[in-house]
């Protein structure tokens, strides 16, 4: 009943802004008429996530000035190929059980004591995150630690080693997945938009950004979480792990390393990384490894989310919007100091993604980002790029982001030990990235 609630108070306030004159272009008015009855219904989920964005699409289709090519055109986006090329190798790894067995080779080599093997999955959590949605790396990982946690005995909601290792594994995957334009959505959405301003940013140029962030931040959360859950032993019974490499995970695995260093390579081989990014697709039905139920098994409601996200950006763009709602966050932080209006950008970011997914709150959040970074006189590059990075430092609830849930869904963790121990790794995280930027717009 609160469901549908919900949605006829969303409808409501929708009518309202869309007939009412608040001051605004028609053409904006509409849009934001738009947004609001997107940001009500991504925020309480009344709906699920993708099939309001199908909602969405059909209702700037047929209420606002755009035509119908200019709505459904994002839908299939370069981006969203990128994307596609992205899942379909998740789900090959999972597959054939590569990513388990990259995980446990290296977790083999860690040893027994619980702090490094601590940071051994969560450096293996936030690797596999660049490469693969870091909800798929959460659910692969967490699997591993609970099965070391039911080894040594470690009992769910007693143990504080445990309740360190299931938060280490979440925060160290939303950690990783800044690191690439595929490791989360608020990234490709970052370099959709600026492309829109020709402003291109290729797999290497963001790592350039993503990596330094990683290299520090996850350490720092390492020690977070053992300054707030000290182990309670000193020492882990080991698992081993016996599975020998088949033919076809090294076929995968050479298909992996090929995409990787396309990616990597796009400014010497001239070719995108979205078309780089069907590659993969390709050689997996060539070599026999990839079928259709397979390709079904790709997150395509994320896709279509995706789509719908970039189609309202499309219009907040389109209809003058983002000028609009920028030149009022701009009377607030005008003139003040760099570090000021970082501090700001990246708070408004955490605070939308604790009440709605990272990719509903980039396509809010980004086109306003951008006009906001001429109006401030900042490099709008990397204030957008900053900005979707900031969507993704939410590890404070379990709602935050896919992994925090997934973690939570694991038992071993009550809603207290994440806000306690997330609070302090939300704020190092932020203040982290505030430094990086602040030396990057210095420069």
């Amino acid at each position: 009943m609160r469901k549908y609630f919900t949605i006829l108070i969303s409808f409501l306030v929708f009518l309202l802004v869309y007939f009412i004159d608040i001051g605004i272009p028609t053409p904006a008015r509409h849009v934001l008429a738009v947004v609001i009855l997107a940001g009500i219904l991504w925020f309480s989920e009344a709906l699920p996530l993708h099939v309001t964005g199908l909602l969405i699409a059909f209702i700037l289709a047929t209420t606002t000035e755009m035509t119908t090519k200019q709505v459904f055109q994002p839908f299939f986006d370069p981006i969203i190929a990128l994307f596609l090329g992205g899942f379909s190798l998740a789900v090959a790894m999972q597959k054939y059980k590569l990513d388990e067995l990259i995980a446990k080779k290296f977790l083999e080599k860690v040893g027994t004591n619980p702090k490094s093997v601590l940071f051994g999955m969560m450096f293996v959590t936030a690797f596999l995150s660049m490469w693969i949605s870091n909800t798929a790396s959460t659910l692969i990982m967490i699997s591993i630690a609970i099965s070391i946690l039911r080894k040594n005995k470690l009992k769910p909601l007693k143990s504080k080693y445990a309740r360190a290792l299931i938060l280490g594994v979440a925060f160290s995957a939303t950690i990783g997945g800044v690191g690439t334009i595929i490791g989360s959505p608020p990234n490709a959405i970052a370099v959709r938009f600026l492309s829109e301003q020709g402003i291109t940013v290729n797999f290497v140029e963001w790592m350039l950004f993503g990596l330094p962030f990683i290299v520090i931040a996850l350490p720092l959360t390492w020690l977070v979480l053992l300054m707030f859950f000290k182990p309670e032993i000193s020492n882990l019974t080991a698992i081993k792990y016996e599975e020998k490499t088949g033919s076809k995970q090294k076929i995968v695995l050479c298909i992996f390393l090929l995409t990787v260093m396309l990616w990597l390579t796009t400014s010497i081989h001239g070719i995108s990384a979205s078309v780089v990014a069907l590659v993969p697709i390709i050689l997996l039905y060539l070599f026999g490894l990839f079928d259709m139920k397979d390709f079904s098994k790709i997150n395509w409601p994320a896709l279509i989310l995706f789509g719908s996200g970039l189609s309202l950006g499309s219009a907040i763009n389109f209809s003058g919007l983002d000028k609009i709602l920028a030149s009022y966050i701009n009377t607030v932080i005008f003139g003040q100091p760099l570090v000021f209006i970082l501090f700001s950008v990246a708070l408004l970011g955490i605070i939308l993604t604790a009440f709605a997914s990272n990719t509903a709150t980039a396509a809010i959040f980004i086109p306003i980002v951008i006009p906001l970074a001429f109006s401030v006189g900042i490099d709008t590059r990397l204030l957008t790029i900053f900005a979707a990075i900031s969507i993704s430092l939410d590890f404070i609830v379990p709602v935050g982001t896919p992994p925090n849930t997934v973690a939570y869904s694991s038992g071993y963790i009550k809603v207290k030990d994440m806000v306690k121990s997330g609070v302090l790794v939300t704020l190092t995280s932020a203040l982290i990235l505030i430094f990086l930027f602040s030396i990057w717009l210095s420069l």
